[in-house]
């Protein structure tokens, strides 16, 4: 009997450098540039002032973009052969449910707290906010709640969970892990913001994060062609240097876009809040697992940024 003493991490490695992720990443994407693309122009052509100042435009601008989204997600499962599991989770499931959740709360208050201190926010503008549910979640917050959460559902979790899932099948932890890093990339702020989230989910892949998005698909092609055409475990190793340079790039690029320490902790905790929707959705098989955990982050945010205005206006 011969024992497998290959290090993880070089499993791991070993798992990414094939031709199926490559084309599912570059895949993906292409996609993403898409997304983002067309919610732009769709942004233009309905309110190219960028007034936001009617309900009924919003509403329709949302089911568009939703009714879109979906039909990419549904559509390239279809064309890439898996189905997004739609079912209610078990009931041995809500533990682990309940754990996401409080643990999502705690997050969605970490990047506020600096924030409710500079701006006096007390427990009583909290719990005033709290006890008048219905008058924050009115109308445009509403729809704005909505459309991010099932944003962030079908696109990182429908498209991108889902086709990593396809290609690493084996390697459950693997894809949460690259379906954490990837929605980190994507999800991450260019400004701080606390409670709306009006351009629906969080995506921001343009300019410069697209090239290095770009990049780092087209250094791990190189990566791959190596390791199938060279059986030279240095040509190999050489070959893995510019991906590891386009992943230092990746790094700057959210450093630079944190600006300050409290942009950092809002990158930190938007990256651990699509970690744990993802390991939730991973351990469940239910897209309704991640929807609370998104949710749960909306709701909490859009309370803080409530209670905040009230304590500026002396409420």
């Amino acid at each position: 009997m011969v024992l497998d003493r290959t290090p993880p991490l070089r499993e791991s490695v070993a798992d990414l450098v094939r031709r199926a992720f490559v084309v599912e990443l570059g895949n993906m994407v292409a996609l993403f540039v898409g997304v983002y693309a067309a919610t732009i122009a769709l942004d233009n052509a309905l309110d190219p002032y960028f007034l936001d100042s009617d309900i009924s435009l919003l509403l329709v601008r949302s089911v568009l973009v939703l009714v879109g989204m979906g039909v990419l997600a549904t559509s390239y499962a279809s064309w890439r052969g898996y189905s997004l599991p739609v079912s209610i989770p078990n009931r041995t499931d809500a533990w682990l449910i309940g754990a996401a959740v409080a643990g999502t709360a705690v997050l969605a208050v970490l990047p506020f707290g600096l924030f409710a201190l500079r701006m006096g926010v007390g427990v009583s503008h909290v719990t005033s906010t709290v006890a008048d549910l219905g008058g924050v979640f009115l109308n445009r917050t509403l729809i704005r709640t909505a459309l991010f959460v099932s944003g962030m559902v079908i696109l990182y979790h429908g498209l991108v969970q889902g086709g990593l899932q396809r290609v690493l099948s084996d390697e459950r932890d693997l894809v949460v892990v690259v379906t954490t890093l990837l929605g980190g990339y994507l999800v991450t702020p260019t400004t701080l913001t606390y409670g709306t989230f009006a351009n629906g989910p969080w995506l921001f892949l343009w300019g410069t994060r697209a090239v290095v998005a770009v990049l780092f698909v087209l250094a791990l092609a190189v990566a791959v062609y190596a390791d199938e055409r060279s059986d030279d475990d240095r040509v190999r190793a050489l070959a893995l240097l510019p991906v590891l340079v386009t992943l230092a790039l990746a790094a700057l690029v959210l450093t630079l876009a944190a600006e300050t320490p409290r942009g950092a902790l809002v990158v930190m905790t938007r990256v651990a809040v699509v970690g744990v929707a993802a390991y939730v959705y991973d351990r469940t098989a239910s897209l309704l697992s991640p929807t609370l955990v998104y949710a749960t982050f909306a709701v909490v945010s859009a309370v803080l940024y409530a209670a905040a205005f009230d304590a500026v206006l002396g409420a």
